[in-house]
């Protein structure tokens, strides 16, 4: 009996500590699962972070403002309505036929869709804000633009009959792509692309747009009126492209001082 009791209180005493032991171990393992629990929690927190906005280009510390005047000389060839008959839906667009907008000059020789841009400037960060090319009563709009290495573009289709976009750049990577219905599609273009190209669409032979892709965000178009404007430019000197689509490419050189404000007006000839 009393061999009997000493070998029951020896494995009372074994399980005992047998039994600590496995709680020692639940307790690190519970510890283990809450480090893992927080570290999936900051993972995942990591994860579902909102993206940091684009970069916008930064303020120039005493910026120089270029402003001008684009002008036609001679006589203005007259623009040929667009027959829109082959799709029904285009001609709806419209009450009174829309004409070509190779060349569109004013009453006083206003010279409109002129790309006017800084062949030498800084290079900045693209912005966050998309450039747009609408596709609306089966025309480009806007006719020309300047848009930024990086920047999205966004090219919609805003009518209700079938667009294809084929935007035909050198530099950067072709595209030719359908837009059925009306919506919006994405695109970016990696590269400065300092000739301007043309965008067209093959479904309507009419309709075409121009792109130049630059590596800052130093140009502006004229308008109507044939003016541009070109700001927040650093102070210094520069060689100023304006560019149109029929009369080709000439160029001024121009010095601007801190917070200078200089007119630089340019002429193209028929």
């Amino acid at each position: 009996m009393k061999k009997f009791l000493t070998l029951l209180l020896a494995a009372t005493f074994t399980l005992t500590l047998a039994c600590g032991k496995g709680k020692e171990v639940a307790e690190n393992d519970d510890e283990g699962e809450d480090d893992q629990e927080v570290q999936t929690t900051t993972t995942a927190a990591e994860g579902t972070a909102a993206p940091a906005a684009a970069a916008a280009a930064p303020a120039v510390a005493d910026a120089a403002t270029i402003t001008g005047l684009v002008k036609f000389e001679g006589g203005a060839p007259a623009m040929p309505n667009i027959q829109m008959n082959a799709d029904p839906y285009c001609q709806s667009q419209h009450a009174t036929p829309a004409k070509d907008e190779e060349v569109m000059v004013g009453p006083a020789g206003e010279l409109a869709n002129v790309i006017v841009w800084v062949k030498n400037a800084p290079n900045g960060p693209a912005p966050s804000a998309p450039a747009v090319l609408d596709q609306r009563g089966c025309q480009y709009h806007p006719h020309v633009q300047a848009v930024q290495a990086g920047q999205a573009l966004q090219i919609k289709n805003s009518d209700s009959t079938l667009h294809n976009v084929h935007a035909m750049p050198v530099v950067n990577s072709a595209f030719n792509e359908g837009q059925p219905v009306p919506m919006t599609t994405t695109k970016k273009f990696d590269k400065p692309e300092m000739t301007p190209f043309k965008i067209k669409c093959d479904v309507h032979g009419w309709m075409k747009s121009y792109m130049v892709v630059l590596p800052h965000p130093y140009h502006g178009v004229s308008g109507t009126d044939g003016k541009y404007t070109i700001s927040n430019l650093p102070p210094g000197s520069y060689t100023l492209v304006f560019w149109h689509e029929k009369y080709g490419q000439q160029e001024q050189n121009v010095t601007v001082g801190a917070k200078e404000s200089k007119a630089v007006d340019a002429t193209f000839k028929g």
